[in-house]
C-alpha cells in the first residue's frame, strides 16, 4: 500500500477574525491612548467653623488659677522650718496667756485681795490687832493662796501650751481643707470648659461627616468613570473568548501515487540481481530478452 500524508490547517474564522481586529482590538488601542486623569477634587473635608473655634478653645486652655494658690499653700506648709513652727506656737501660747491666763490670775488676785480685806474685818471685830499669831494666820493664808495660783498658773500654762498645737493643727487642716477645695474648684472648671470644647467638636464632626460623605461620593464616581473603559474591555474580551475551538479548522489526506509503483520496481530489480538466474542465461543465448541496467526486460 501507499503512504498518505494528512495536513491540517487551522485559519480564523472570519467572524472571530472580524470580531478582533474591527472591534477589540480597535478598542484596546482607544484605551491605551487615553491620558491619565488625576483627581481633581477634595478628598478630605476640612473642620467646619464650629470646630475650628472649639479648637481655639483648646489652645487658649491655661491652667487655673486656683490650682496655682493650692500648689503655694501645700508648699508653704511643706517647706516650713522648725524655727517657724516655734514662732506659731508661741504666739498662739502668748495668744492664750493675754486672753486666758493673765485675766484669770487677775480674777484670783481680786478674790484673795476681797478675802484679806474679810479676814481683816474679822480680826478687827474680834479685837485681835496685832500680834505673831495673827501674822503667822496670814502668811498661811498668802501661802495656800499663792500655791494656789502657782497650781493654776502651772495648769492653764500647760492647757496654753496644748491649746497652741491644736490650734497650729486645726489651721494647719483648715489651709489643707482649702487648698484641696481650691484645687478641685480649678480642675472642675477646667473639665467642664474641656467639656464644652469636646461637645462641640462633636457637633461639629456631624456637619464635617456630611461634606465628607458628598466628598466620597465625587471620588467614587471619577473611580467608576476610570474604570468604566477596562469593564467594557473586560466584557468585549469575554465575548471573544466564546467563540468555540475548531472553528476554521482544515484537515486533507494526500495520497503518494508513485507508492505502489515504486515497489514494484524494487521486486523487479531482486529478480534481474539474481532472482531470475535462468532468464539471464536464456537471454545471453540470444533468445532476444536482454536485461537491462533498471532492473526490468527489453
Amino acid at each position: 500500500m501507499g503512504s498518505k500524508t494528512t495536513t491540517a490547517t487551522a485559519e480564523m474564522d472570519p467572524i472571530q477574525q472580524e470580531y478582533l481586529t474591527e472591534t477589540l482590538l480597535p478598542f484596546a488601542k482607544d484605551i491605551a491612548a487615553k491620558e491619565f486623569t488625576p483627581f481633581e477634587g477634595d478628598r478630605v473635608a476640612g473642620m467646619t467653623e464650629l470646630q475650628k473655634a472649639a479648637l481655639g478653645g483648646y489652645g487658649a486652655l491655661t491652667t487655673p488659677t486656683e490650682l496655682q494658690e493650692a500648689t503655694d499653700i501645700y508648699r508653704s506648709l511643706a517647706t516650713r522650718d522648725p524655727t517657724q513652727r516655734a514662732e506659731q506656737l508661741a504666739d498662739y501660747t502668748q495668744q492664750y496667756t493675754s486672753n486666758i491666763i493673765d485675766p484669770t490670775m487677775a480674777a484670783l488676785q481680786r478674790q484673795r485681795e476681797k478675802a484679806r480685806v474679810g479676814e481683816e474685818v474679822a480680826a478687827i471685830r474680834s479685837g485681835a490687832f496685832g500680834g505673831d499669831r495673827r501674822a503667822v494666820l496670814e502668811g498661811e493664808r498668802q501661802g495656800e493662796f499663792e500655791a494656789r495660783m502657782g497650781q493654776t498658773l502651772g495648769q492653764l500654762q500647760t492647757q496654753g501650751y496644748q491649746s497652741a498645737l491644736a490650734r497650729a493643727a486645726q489651721e494647719d487642716a483648715s489651709k489643707l481643707q482649702f487648698a484641696q477645695a481650691l484645687a478641685g474648684g480649678g480642675l472642675q472648671e477646667l473639665q467642664t470648659e474641656q467639656g464644652i470644647l469636646g461637645a462641640k467638636m462633636s457637633a461639629g464632626e456631624t456637619e464635617r461627616a456630611l461634606t465628607q460623605q458628598e466628598l466620597d461620593r465625587a471620588y467614587e464616581a471619577y473611580l467608576a468613570e476610570m474604570q468604566y473603559p477596562l469593564t467594557q474591555f473586560g466584557v468585549l474580551s469575554g465575548a471573544g473568548q466564546a467563540f468555540p475551538a475548531g472553528i476554521g479548522t482544515t484537515t486533507s489526506t494526500v495520497r503518494d501515487p508513485m507508492g505502489t509503483f515504486g515497489m514494484g520496481l524494487q521486486a523487479l530489480g531482486g529478480l534481474g540481481m539474481g532472482g531470475m538466474g535462468p532468464l539471464s542465461a536464456f537471454g545471453a543465448a540470444g533468445s532476444g530478452i536482454t536485461s537491462n541496467p533498471f532492473g526490468g526486460f527489453v
